[in-house]
């Protein structure tokens, strides 16, 4: 998904000035990263209005291991979530191309669905030798965040992104379920957590409450552990309102 276009920045019509839906901010460097900014490894990323919409939307749910479930997961034209619900059960659920939105994704993978690399920094190591040896709480694919391309140019974050498939997979250990309008939803291993300072973001900041953030971008309590099967309570659903600007954790 990284590309030079994303340096070819969308500008507005009238003052041709960049159309910026905000920043990301990689907290605990100080503003940079022990090694410096590279690429797409920085310490800070800066969203942009994209060229050409990227983003994507649920369409055509599958059940079982059907013919056309297959070929969506292999297709690397077609998005799809994969939720295993058993050794004979899969649902599989494809995504369509959506001309509103813009996507970003952001994990510790290097592959080039990635647009924001983030990765572990162990605390007195001296190389990447020694953070590498540490298992990461960054999953590979960590999550997405949706940009509407028109004003208010809201913003939603959703855990889970696509690998270099277009595929995000949920495997049978994973926290699954179908919600009462019969969609599936679920949430990843490492937990993408996400809080909104009390008083915003002032002086006067105080921490809030951490809820996390399912496949789908709904909002719940946390687990008892980060990455039990047994889901926390709803708080809302994602079309209820955004959840961002905010801290998150992936």
């Amino acid at each position: 998904m990284y590309s030079p276009e994303l340096e070819n920045i969308s500008t507005t019509s009238s003052t041709k000035v960049p159309v910026k839906y905000g920043e990301l901010i990689v907290l605990g460097y100080n503003g940079s990263l022990p090694n410096g900014d590279r690429g797409r490894r920085k310490s800070r990323f800066a969203l942009y209005k994209r060229p050409k919409a990227n983003g994507v939307k649920p369409s055509t749910v599958h059940i079982a291991c059907s013919p056309q479930a297959a070929k969506a997961i292999s297709n690397k034209d077609q998005h799809s979530i994969s939720y295993t619900l058993s050794r004979a059960q899969t649902v599989v659920v494809e995504y369509t191309h959506d001309s509103n939105t813009d996507m970003f994704q952001i994990g510790r993978s290097t592959e080039s669905p990635i647009d924001f690399v983030v990765t572990d920094t162990v605390a007195g190591s001296q190389s990447n030798t020694d953070t590498q040896s540490v298992q990461s709480t960054i999953s590979r694919f960590a999550c997405r965040i949706i940009c509407q391309r028109t004003p208010p140019y809201t913003a939603c974050i959703y855990a889970a992104g696509f690998d270099s498939s277009k595929n995000i997979f949920l495997g049978e250990k994973a926290a699954k379920w179908k919600t009462p309008d019969g969609q599936m939803d679920g949430l990843t291993t490492n937990g993408v957590l996400v809080m909104h300072p009390r008083n915003g973001f002032t002086q006067d900041s105080k921490p809030g409450v951490w809820r996390e953030i399912s496949v789908c971008g709904n909002v719940f309590t946390l687990r008892e552990t980060r990455s039990a099967q047994q889901r926390g309570k709803m708080v809302r659903r994602l079309n209820s309102s955004p959840f961002l600007p905010a801290w998150f954790s992936c």
